[in-house]
């Protein structure tokens, strides 16, 4: 029976078409079922579909029209609305229909909805249907795959967590509240989890998230960082990423969370084998199984001349010498074939020099631990040229031994000789080594002298670990006892820390002794010869104090020599020059320099009386420093004629200056009269008379300057002026006094020294006419300066002959001159460099000169820019 011919029409036959179309192509499934047998009365096409039928279900039961349902409940349930009245109405019930020859799952829901007479007596079932098959298979497949995604994070134990950006909550799962060690789901925020952050992390950790919750960052988020809610230190990584809503704000930021401790510490550890093997001395190096290079540690690289790794990617024949490598390949092969290792000595040869490299070579086959297939080699290879070199020296030592004029031996734990060197088994009077072996220690001795190395000697070095001291030894064959000094030490082994045996060193005393008794009587003649000595005789120890002064200083003294050793003597010298020669000794006797000084000293009879004082530093033959010898020469009369000459020189000079000045005025004048007069050769006569008198008035000059040093009169105007500027000035003067020098300058920055500035000058003019005149075949002087901290440096650098090494020290000596066939060539008085020294010393600076002969010299001053002390 169709729909239409059960469903009343009140608006005629068309508007029932119209119904029918509507109920027929309705996309819901509809099925009407009559009678309390369920009579498929109508179905529509949706339900058809559904069903897989065709519409000759109609007229069939519902039993009949789906055979596929029994034993599902959907009969009952049909049966128990018709019943009842009661309508049922389920939700995603499971439905299995034979669809396309076989059985198929369906989810629906769906309505069985009685249908009633106008007494109430049900005559009918109306059955709509949903099909949400999709839709619960969908919700199944998530389910599972989120079941399956807790499974995996659960077997890779990652922790998931996810913040909700409006609220801050944020959520855990429940291996991500382990790791965080808190006990709830939820969170407050994220701040509420630094609290388990290391203290040195957590503002990298704060800086991380606040950058990936900007909106404008593109930042990923993936940090590792250190906990402290745990007994053990842990490490733990995190990633994840934000999600924004359809506007673009971001609303949640979720990820995941892990714990990396084992991998971190695996790391650590792995890390610390490769620093191991990196660091190694040994070269350390694995080969496939064709024999090339794989892998060399740095101390490999460094051993064959690599640079890096991939150059000793090649065949490892490469770095060993071919006639080991041809002498070694039937013990290697087979000692690796059968026992998969091998041990021996190789020369290596290194890649730049071809230099060939004795080695120790350990090498063993590497395999799969699985299969137990060979994967390559892998070998440990010592530089055998240290231990090669030490063999040598050990035989070189055991050579020195046996040549040693000293007696040497090896004393064992049990109490036996296991060597003594020839020297010693001739002073033994021992014959072979199986004699030194078998003879017992107390046959070398007396019994007293026995029981003095058992009660002293022994015992100090088994407590002590030495002895050294004098003892007397027996010559077995002879009977002689005689003294020995013997330096004896304890040797442990360096593995146990046990004794392994006692070394010793005995030297013969009889020719010593002997040599001191000569020594005596030639001490007592150099007693004689200094006490008779016209000079004083002084030594020190290596403390500088005194000890030993000969009668002469006694007696100008007239102290007792208790008195003056030490630092007695110094009570002696005038208060003024105490501290002056004090310090001057110091200084040359921490450099170990030559020592000189001028001072003077009170003597017997409360005069002053001029010492010039020098020694030497003294050495042992095994260059130990012992101290000081040397003289204190009177020099008073010298310095009373050398004060007369000065006083001489100064009324000398100063007599001089006036008439020379007269002269050179009658000079300037007489030539100008002559020029007037057109009488130009004698004009030019006067000329040359006033040049020599120019040079007479610089040598009257050098002579009141030293005579003005040597009585402390000369005068200093200190002032403030610009340093290359005054040498600019005095150079292009200087240049008009030679045509075929060049001065060349080269300034430094400029500079202003407090100084006097026409003294300085005189110095300055000095060294640069110094160096035109001693280069006279040169072509150029440079003049350079320089600031250097706070002091200024000039150097006037010539091409001229030079000064020989061991003159340099004299030249700025008051008069000297450098000797030599030359010398007659460069006059002057040798006074220009010792005024300059002075004018420099004096207004606190240094005065030096570099020089090659034959090439040329370098005088350097250094001027301090503003000096607080000025001596004069």
């Amino acid at each position: 029976m169709k729909f239409s011919n059960i469903i009343s029409d009140p608006d005629g036959a068309g508007m029932q078409d119209i119904y029918k179309t509507l109920v027929e192509e309705l996309p819901l499934p509809i099925a009407l079922y009559v009678g309390r047998e369920m009579r498929v009365t109508y179905v529509n096409n949706s339900l058809l579909k559904v069903w897989g039928k065709g519409d000759d279900v109609i007229g069939k039961t519902f039993r009949e029209a789906l055979p596929e349902l029994e034993g599902q409940p959907f009969y009952d349930i049909l049966d128990n609305v018709f019943v009842t009245g009661i309508a049922y109405q389920a939700s995603e019930d499971r439905v299995d229909l034979f669809i396309d020859e076989r059985m198929q799952t369906f989810y629906f829901n769906f309505t069985y909805k009685p249908l009633k007479e106008a007494d109430g007596k049900v005559w009918g079932v109306l059955n709509t249907a949903t099909d949400v098959t999709e839709l619960v298979l969908m919700r199944k497949r998530l389910e599972e795959a989120e079941e399956n995604s807790r499974l995996a994070l659960k077997a890779v134990e990652l922790g998931t967590w996810s913040m909700d950006c409006k609220t801050g909550l944020v959520t855990l799962d429940e291996r991500a509240q382990k790791l965080f060690n808190y006990h709830s789901s939820i969170v407050s925020s994220f701040e509420e989890l630094f609290s388990i952050v290391h203290p040195d992390d957590r503002e990298f950790i704060r800086e991380e998230v606040r950058s990936v919750l900007d909106p404008k960052s593109t930042h990923p988020y993936s940090v590792k960082f250190r906990t402290v809610s745990s007994n053990r230190l842990q490490y733990l990584r995190s990633s994840g990423k934000v999600y924004s809503d359809s506007n673009g704000v971001i609303c949640r930021f979720a990820g995941i969370i892990q714990d990396i401790t084992e991998d971190v510490l695996a790391q650590k550890e792995i890390t610390k084998f490769q620093a191991l093997v990196e660091n190694s001395r040994d070269l350390i190096g694995i080969t496939d199984m064709d024999s090339n290079v794989v892998y060399l540690n740095k101390a490999g690289q460094n051993l064959v001349g690599a640079t890096s790794i991939e150059e000793c990617k090649r065949p490892s024949t490469d770095f060993l010498v071919e006639e080991d490598l041809l002498r070694m390949i039937p013990d290697m092969t087979e000692g690796l074939l059968e026992e998969g290792r091998y041990s021996g000595e190789i020369r290596y040869k290194h890649l730049k020099t071809g230099e060939e490299i004795p080695c120790h070579l350990n090498a063993f086959i590497i395999t799969d631990p699985e299969t137990h297939e060979p994967l390559g080699m892998a070998s440990v290879t010592r530089d055998l040229r240290e231990e090669k070199a030490r063999q040598k020296e050990e035989q070189k030592l055991l050579i020195l031994a046996e040549n040693s004029k000293d007696l040497l031996s090896i004393l064992e734990a049990d109490g036996k000789n296991s060597y003594i060197n020839k020297a010693g088994k001739d002073l033994l009077g021992l014959e072979s080594d199986e004699q030194v072996r078998t003879t017992p220690i107390e046959q070398l001795h007396t019994p007293e002298d026995m029981a003095f190395v058992k009660s002293e000697v022994l015992p100090a070095i088994m407590n002590k670990g030495s002895w050294a001291g004098v003892m007397n030894v027996r010559n077995v064959k002879t009977g002689e006892v005689f003294p020995v000094f013997n330096s004896s030490i304890r040797i442990d082994d360096p593995t146990t820390g046990e004794l392994s045996c006692v070394g010793a060193i005995m030297r013969d005393l009889r020719p010593e002794l002997e040599a001191k008794k000569v020594l005596a009587d030639r001490e007592k003649v150099f007693r004689d010869i200094t006490t008779a000595s016209p000079v004083a005789l002084w030594m020190t120890d290596t403390e500088m104090r005194i000890t030993y002064i000969n009668q002469i200083w006694l007696n100008w003294t007239g102290a007792p020599l208790a008195e003056q050793l030490g630092f007695g003597w110094y009570k002696f010298i005038v208060d003024e020059d105490k501290e002056r020669v004090k310090e001057v000794f110091r200084g040359d006797f921490e450099s170990r320099s030559p020592h000189e000084c001028q001072y003077r000293l009170i003597d017997v009879s409360g005069e002053e009386r001029w010492m010039i004082c020098s020694g030497n530093p003294q050495y042992k033959l095994d260059g130990t420093f012992t101290g000081y010898i040397g003289t204190c020469v009177d020099i008073t009369e010298l310095k009373q004629l050398q004060q007369q000459k000065d006083e001489f020189l100064g009324i000398a000079s100063h007599e001089l200056k006036t008439p020379v000045t007269s002269i050179k005025a009658y000079a300037q004048v007489l030539e100008s009269i002559f020029r007037d007069s057109g009488d130009d050769k004698k004009a030019d006569m006067v000329r040359k008379m006033d040049i020599q008198v120019n040079r007479l008035t610089n040598l009257i000059g050098d002579l009141l300057d030293v005579t003005k040093i040597q009585t402390g009169k000369l005068q200093f105007n200190d002032a403030e002026f610009q340093f290359n500027d005054l040498v600019k000035d005095l150079v292009e003067d200087l240049q008009r006094t030679t045509r075929k020098h060049t001065i060349v300058t080269e300034f430094g920055e400029p500079v202003l020294v407090f100084s006097d500035k026409e003294r300085i000058g005189q110095v300055i003019t000095n060294l640069i006419t110094n160096a035109i005149k001693y280069s006279p075949h040169a072509e150029k002087i440079i003049v350079y300066t320089r600031r250097e901290n706070e002091n200024v440096r000039l150097c006037v650098q010539d091409f001229g002959i030079g000064i020989p090494n061991d003159k340099k020290d004299n030249v700025f000596e008051q008069f000297y001159r450098v000797s030599g066939n030359k010398q007659h060539t460069f006059p002057g008085l040798g006074l220009g460099l010792y005024i300059s020294s002075e004018i420099i010393k004096r207004e606190g600076g240094t005065i030096w000169v570099e020089s090659k002969e034959g090439e040329g010299s370098t005088f350097c001053f250094l001027l301090p820019l503003n000096k607080t002390v000025k001596s004069h």
